[in-house]
């Protein structure tokens, strides 16, 4: 019997096996497809040896038969040409039949024949059989080496598909190479042309900021000399009516001249109440602080202004002229700066003599600066959040108050750097100074209230503040009185300003102030008073500078001279100084 392979069998199934096995992936490299095409070459040929040995070996099996079946053929021609010559024997035989004993011998020896002959022939049917047998297997074994070179014609297609198939992913993957090449040289390229945008931008920032500089150098220069010809022609009309007066008087009789004298005794007197200072118009124009200004600050004597902003620096100028002065910036803060003020910066007060100076930033953080040398004595840390307003108290330069977003207020040992009390607040707190005394810290707070505090009423105690709500927004700064510390200015989001007297034993709003154009400037803006008490000064949302008569409530006037908000004011006897929030 031959090995084969059934239709559809082991072979079909390791054909099967194999083309799943090589299949390649979405994702396979060139390198893995090689090698998956491999094993599967390795697979289809050994499942494929076994068919071929097997066909191979039937092939013999056939020749060996067919050459068997050759000679019983031979055999068979010669037993016919021996029956053949038996059968004449035969015919001999009886023809001599009479002749003897040998013609019995002659026909035992055919009968002998015959049965060899049908031996013969029966072998022959045999070998027949199994030559059909042997035939059969053969068809069987050529059937299967077609199904099976069918497969391999199959599998050899599916091979050279997924040859092509790497060899568009190799195309494809050298063109993503290319892509990405091309793509990183052009985001290089990009990233160059941007830089060099964002040079050129800089410098033409530089530039517009120096052409600003100058025009506003010009500007201020010739504001200069319009004020030096207001002043000529002033001094001009001065000196002829003096002429004049001094014409009549020498014409006049002595009680006349008497007359005179007392009148211009009177007149003086009056030139000289009027000759109070009052903003009439702009003197200086300084940039203070880069990115903007938050708080301005006049020393006691007014010769000195400090501004505190956004470079995170407070800077020293010169009332008079507007130049820099003395250390010139205060640094080491690694925040902005929300507030300042100078020792003394209220009147009265004991302490050191050296002129200090408070600044509230950001960073969590007052800092203590001398002020003349700009040499920093403490930072004073505590606050959890960005310290908004920090005052100096006016009866002893040693003791400090600030407020911060984290609802605290807490009071300073400025000698010794650290917080002597803190108060915890129910809303967050924007402003902070001190009242009447220096006991006495006012307030003003998120909610739109300001609060009064007894720092003499024990821990806890101190968390019963007088409240007085005058105000439906948030109030953004709180202003002593300088002339009556029993009263304070609120100043708040909702576009009013408070006067608030504390003198009737109770906190109450006797005066209110607002105007139809004034609108808050930003979420810190701070009023100012005149140092005789008579105005109250705000800076707008629209770059006004709002003038109100503290006596009747009226607004007096409007300044103009800024493009943006308003942020911060100071008055002193030096003038009135203003900043926004561009610095």
């Amino acid at each position: 019997a031959l090995p084969y392979f059934s239709r559809g069998g082991t072979l079909s199934s390791l054909v099967r096996s194999s083309t799943v096995m090589a299949t390649p992936s979405q994702g396979d490299s060139a390198a893995t497809l090689l090698t998956k095409l491999q094993a599967r070459n390795r697979v289809e040929v050994d499942a494929f040896r076994a068919v071929f040995e097997a066909h191979a070996g039937a092939q013999r099996q056939a020749r060996v038969l067919q050459e068997r079946v050759a000679t019983l053929n031979r055999r068979c021609a010669e037993l016919s040409e021996g029956k053949e010559k038996a059968e004449a024997d035969l015919k001999t035989a009886n023809e001599a039949a009479a002749k003897g004993a040998a013609v019995k011998d002659q026909s035992a020896r055919i009968s002998e024949l015959q049965t060899e002959l049908a031996a013969s022939y029966k072998q022959h049917a045999e070998s027949s059989q199994q030559v059909i047998a042997a035939k059969e297997q053969q068809a069987k074994a050529e059937d299967e080496l077609v199904t099976a070179k069918n497969a391999l014609a199959i599998a050899e297609r599916e091979r050279d598909e997924a040859r092509e198939r790497g060899s568009e992913l190799e195309v494809a993957l050298e063109e993503s190479r290319a892509a990405a090449e091309t793509a990183t040289l052009e985001a290089a390229a990009r990233l160059l042309a941007r830089n060099e945008a964002v040079a050129k931008a800089e410098a033409m920032e530089a530039e517009n900021a120096s052409l600003v500089e100058r025009l506003m150098q010009m500007k201020m220069a010739e504001a200069e000399k319009m004020n030096e010809i207001n002043d000529l022609y002033d001094d001009l009309q001065r000196q002829k009516k003096s002429a004049e007066m001094r014409a009549i008087a020498s014409d006049l009789s002595a009680a006349s001249a008497e007359s005179m004298s007392s009148l211009a005794a009177a007149v003086g007197g009056a030139n000289a109440f009027g000759s109070a200072y009052f903003p009439a118009r702009k003197r200086l124009a300084i940039r203070a602080n880069v990115g903007g200004t938050h708080r301005v600050a006049f020393t006691p004597g007014g010769d000195v202004l400090a501004t505190a902003g956004d470079d995170r620096t407070v800077a020293l100028f010169d009332a008079g002229s507007g130049n820099p002065t003395g250390p010139e910036r205060l640094t080491a803060a690694t925040g902005a700066l929300l507030d300042v003020d100078f020792s003394g910066g209220d009147s009265g007060g004991a302490g050191s003599d050296v002129l200090m100076v408070l600044g509230a930033g950001t960073d969590r953080a007052l800092r203590l600066w001398d002020a003349t040398t700009g040499r920093m004595r403490h930072t004073l840390t505590g606050h959890a959040e960005k310290v908004v307003s920090a005052k100096f108290c006016p009866w002893n330069y040693a003791r400090a108050v600030s407020c911060s977003h984290d609802r605290t207020i807490k009071v300073w040992d400025l000698e010794r750097g650290f917080c002597k009390a803190s108060i915890m607040c129910a809303s967050n707190c924007n402003s902070v100074t001190y009242g009447e005394s220096a006991a006495v810290v006012i307030s003003g707070h998120y909610d739109g209230a300001a609060r009064i505090w007894d720092l003499r009423q024990k821990p806890g105690a101190a968390c019963d503040p007088v409240e007085v709500r005058g105000h439906s927004q948030h109030v953004t700064a709180v202003t002593m009185m300088p002339t009556n510390r029993g009263q304070f200015i609120t100043s708040s989001r909702d576009n009013t300003l408070k006067l608030v007297d504390l003198r009737s034993g109770r906190a109450e709003v006797v005066r209110t102030l607002k105007a139809s154009g004034y609108r808050s400037g930003t979420q810190w803006a701070n009023p100012c008073v005149a140092p005789d008490g008579r105005h109250v000064v705000a800076g707008g949302a629209d770059g006004g500078v709002f003038v109100w008569n503290l006596i009747d409530g009226g607004l007096k006037v409007t300044l103009r001279g800024h493009d943006v908000a308003v942020a911060t004011c100071a008055w002193s006897q030096s003038g009135l100084v203003t900043a926004d929030k561009n610095g």
